[in-house]
């Protein structure tokens, strides 16, 4: 029997036994759904979490009081620096004297509030108070307007730039520029409108006010602190300069050589790193759990496949009878087996797309088609279906076909 004819013959075998084909494919179509939906996910995620965190510039790093990221790596040293001093302006002034590496120093100081325009208002805003040098840093891109001129920010002039979502609740069908909001008492001038950023994993990033930081200190005082941004122009000189922050910072806060640093400076590249480590992580858990799956399915196909090599002894003792060569029965047996297996990986891929496409439509998600995961999915269970499949195919060739012939 050549391999085109024992091909045939097993595609044919799984049509007449339909129902128990699908039945046998099932837990092979759940493990290549669930890698190639999450594949897909996370594939799409990390594309935009770096591409997020390189628009801030690879060459920018943050002094904070708070690591948030260790809520992530270590909740108990999150605990800890919530116990660190606020990071003062001083903090950022000293710093912009001291350091050697620095291009700029800026700094910056947020917290959220209701602001009003006639009528109409919006809830939860983040208003940011920058400096120049902060503002200066990434190069937000306008639909309208300007950016804040340096003499706004050094003489705190009472303007705003404000985000996407700002001026569509506060300013619907109208053009903001030169228009006034409130916050509180304070009245701030429009001076331009950013670009919409859509949202990160549910996050608006559009719903933002960018304003002097004087004008923030007046607005909402100087109680919280400040987050310090450090940017270098050579690339190559990052890690040396977050040295010399850290240096310096231990310095200005009267640290000793074994004293716990009470700050932290962190990297875009420690973001990356921890998003990779995050990523790897879900997805070795999901392979695991998917390896267990496939495993489930080829010892179903096994035993299916046992099943219908018991159903067809007769079969195959009448072809082994006629001149059947035992290498035509295995390679029929296999290829069944194959197929089978291949049909789950199939169905399991697009499904997985599915599902993929599906929780991008309902949520802020985003997916990407990766084609080495198509290709893996389905290699992957067509070899499940070669190794399960070779005991029963083994099994049906080294019957006899006299033996076979006596079974009703």
């Amino acid at each position: 029997m050549g391999l085109l004819e024992g091909i045939r013959l097993a595609l044919r075998a799984i049509w007449v036994h339909k129902l128990r084909s699908g039945l046998t494919l099932l837990a092979n179509v759940v493990a290549v759904m669930s890698v190639i939906a999450v594949v897909s996910i996370l594939s799409g995620m990390d594309h935009y979490v770096k591409e997020t965190i390189f628009s801030e510039g690879s060459g920018i790093f943050y002094v904070s009081r708070v690591d948030g990221l260790q809520i992530l790596t270590s909740f108990d040293e999150f605990l800890k620096s919530l116990r660190n001093p606020r990071l003062k302006v001083d903090d950022a002034d000293y710093l912009r004297q001291k350091l050697q590496l620095a291009e700029y120093v800026g700094t910056e100081r947020d917290t959220g509030a209701r602001l009003e325009a006639g009528d109409r208002y919006a809830e939860g805003v983040n208003v940011r108070g920058r400096t120049f040098e902060y503002a200066h840093m990434r190069e937000w891109n306008l639909v309208s307007g300007r950016h804040l001129a340096p003499l706004e920010v050094q003489r705190n002039v009472p303007v705003a730039v404000i985000g996407h979502d700002v001026a569509e609740t506060l300013f619907p069908n109208e053009d903001p520029i030169g228009k006034t909001i409130r916050a509180g008492r304070r009245h701030l001038r429009v001076m331009g409108v950013i670009e919409e950023q859509g949202q990160v994993l549910g996050s608006n990033q559009d719903l933002f006010i960018f304003v002097p930081l004087g004008v923030f200190e007046k607005m909402f005082g100087n109680y919280n602190s400040v987050r310090i941004a450090i940017k270098v122009a050579d690339l190559d000189q990052v890690d040396d300069a977050m040295a010399e922050v850290a240096f310096f910072m231990r310095i200005r806060h009267r640290l000793g050589p074994k004293d716990r640093q009470d700050f932290v400076v962190i990297s875009s590249a420690r973001l990356i790193a921890l998003w990779e480590q995050i990523s790897r992580g879900i997805f070795m858990t999901l392979t695991a759990i998917s390896s267990i799956s496939l495993l489930i399915g080829g010892i179903i196909i096994m035993n299916i496949m046992l099943v219908s090599v018991t159903e067809r002894t007769r079969e195959i003792g009448i072809r082994k009878a006629v001149g059947a060569r035992r290498s035509g029965i295995l390679l029929q047996i296999m290829a069944e087996s194959v197929a089978l297996s291949m049909a789950g990986g199939v169905v399991g891929t697009m499904l997985g797309f599915g599902v993929a496409s599906l929780v991008a439509a309902v949520s802020p998600l985003p997916y990407s088609i990766e084609l080495w995961s198509i290709t893996a999915g389905v290699l992957v269970t067509g070899f499940s279906g070669l190794v399960f499949g070779i005991y029963p195919a083994n099994r049906a060739a080294r019957l006899d076909p006299i033996d076979a012939l006596r079974v009703e």
